[in-house]
């Protein structure tokens, strides 16, 4: 559990997220309604009013501030918010400080249950945030709009203002059916302590190159049985191997999602890869010192204020970024999305609904400190970054003397300069690869893997096993 101080507390919700963090919940909630009045594309006029609905496990404050600003510019539409479950609490623990819990998994199961259902039966939203929800599914079935074509088609939308190669890694068979409004980055924080002046090319390297490298710092120089350093900090198993398959999810799921090649000497390698790193102590069997590591594996990269921060805040403030290990051959940083939103096709407001998306990405919204994500607007990808420049003065949002406690240790954080701003941008500019999930396929592989782990069955079971039951998944 992740102990985070701020002081003083002038973040609305989290600062640091070392792990994806729910944000605030938000209070409004609706009914989901695929025509809630009015003619396909028609606009209000006079005193008829529309209702865009939207449909999100969790609200948070940035649609809440979002759906506040666009009725304001839109009189003739409301918005309506159907929220299926509450944020997790965030309990108050002594003076400013918070206890931060994940999203009970079973709220995301009723989320992607029920509003898989609405679509299928013609009963769902407007628009859809697609957490969860396998989306290549539903544009097979021709469930979902093509954002990309509205995109084309609206002249007031500039495409040259946006991460294009965010949208493009997104793309299905050529068409934009769910596009992100906020996306975080598979990274890793490297000790550059121990690193040195190893030189590693994090542009191409596989899980087997990380175990080859890793064996190198296998040093017991005081001979008490354990490694001096560990070269990857504490995880468990079904989140390591969630990890390897996220970030190679094209090498064992077909692009169009109807094949599945789990029963293949490249899973099985990965199995056994996985395994090899317990055998060998590249993992520790317990919490090792977390200054004791070459790399810290739960430091996926959320927000900016972490990509500024967290290099600061680990390994006594030598840290450095490295993207994850793949197996795809891709290239570039790899992006997740915690808000990827759709539109539905049988909606009878399809103008209203992505004139509410297209306000969604647009300058006002990515530039809004209540986005608690990296923007895919370029401008508000500035306007965010620049606020990093007042951190420590009083001015903007961030306050004067404001400092982090992460895990104990406290950090007084200072104006983010030219030179790291630039370094921000950089990195931003080589996101290129979508690290696609499917919490279904990486529910079945965390669960049939388990037995394999403990010595239970043999890697070669396991593949067999998984191998029917994505399969019997992906033919639904």
């Amino acid at each position: 559990m992740l102990k985070i101080a701020v002081k003083p507390f002038a973040v609305a919700c989290s600062v640091v997220s070392l792990l994806a963090l729910t944000a605030c919940s938000g209070t409004n909630a609706g009914s989901p309604s695929a025509g809630n009045g009015g003619d396909e594309g028609g606009s209000p006029s006079g005193s008829e009013s529309k209702t865009v609905s939207l449909s999100v496990m969790t609200s948070d404050r940035f649609l809440e501030l979002a759906k506040q600003k666009f009725e304001e510019a839109h009189p003739g539409i409301k918005v309506d918010i159907k929220e299926y479950a509450a944020a997790p609490a965030m309990g108050a623990k002594g003076p400013n400080q918070m206890i931060v819990t994940k999203p009970d998994p079973k709220n995301t199961e009723k989320y992607v249950s029920s509003v898989g259902t609405e679509l299928m039966s013609g009963k769902a939203s407007d628009i859809i945030v697609m957490s969860g929800l396998p989306y290549k599914k539903y544009a097979d079935k021709k469930l979902l709009e093509n954002i990309g074509e509205l995109m084309s088609k609206d002249a007031s939308f500039q495409m040259n203002n946006y991460y294009t190669d965010i949208f493009d890694a997104m793309k299905y068979n050529g068409a934009l059916y769910t596009v992100p409004v906020k996306f975080g980055l598979n990274m890793w924080l490297g000790n550059q302590a121990v690193l040195g002046s190893e030189k590693i090319d994090d542009t191409k390297w596989t899980w087997a190159d990380f175990k080859a490298i890793a064996g190198r710092w296998l040093t017991d120089q005081n001979k008490d049985g354990k490694p001096d350093v560990y070269p990857l900090g504490r995880i468990e198993p079904d989140q390591l191997i969630t990890l390897m398959l996220n970030s190679s999810f094209a090498k064992f799921v077909d692009g169009d999602g109807k094949k599945a090649k789990f029963n293949t000497p490249d899973f099985i390698g990965m199995l056994k890869l996985a395994k090899s790193m317990y055998d060998d102590k590249i993992i520790p069997t317990d919490n090792a010192d977390p200054n004791n590591v070459v790399f810290n594996p739960k430091a996926n990269v959320m927000m900016y204020l972490d990509m500024y921060s967290m290099p600061k805040s680990f390994f006594d403030g030598k840290a450095a970024y490295y993207d994850l290990p793949s197996e795809n051959g891709t290239g570039g940083t790899a992006f997740t999305t915690s808000m990827p939103v759709a539109i539905n096709s049988k909606s009878a407001n399809k103008k209203e609904a992505w004139e509410f998306v297209k306000f969604l990405l647009s300058d006002e919204m990515q530039s809004a400190r209540e986005l608690s994500g990296f923007a895919v607007n370029r401008s508000g990808a500035k306007a965010q970054t620049e606020s990093l420049k007042t951190l420590g003065t009083g001015e903007g949002a961030a306050g004067k003397g404001m400092r982090l406690n992460i895990n104990g240790k406290e950090l007084a954080l200072q104006p983010a300069s030219d030179q790291d701003i630039a370094a921000i941008e950089k990195k931003l500019n080589n996101v290129k690869t979508y690290a696609e999930s499917d919490l279904k396929i990486a529910g079945i592989v965390s669960e049939e893997t388990a037995p394999y782990f403990q010595g239970q069955k043999s890697a070669e079971e396991v593949a067999k096993v998984i191998q029917n039951k994505v399969s019997t998944y992906l033919q639904e």
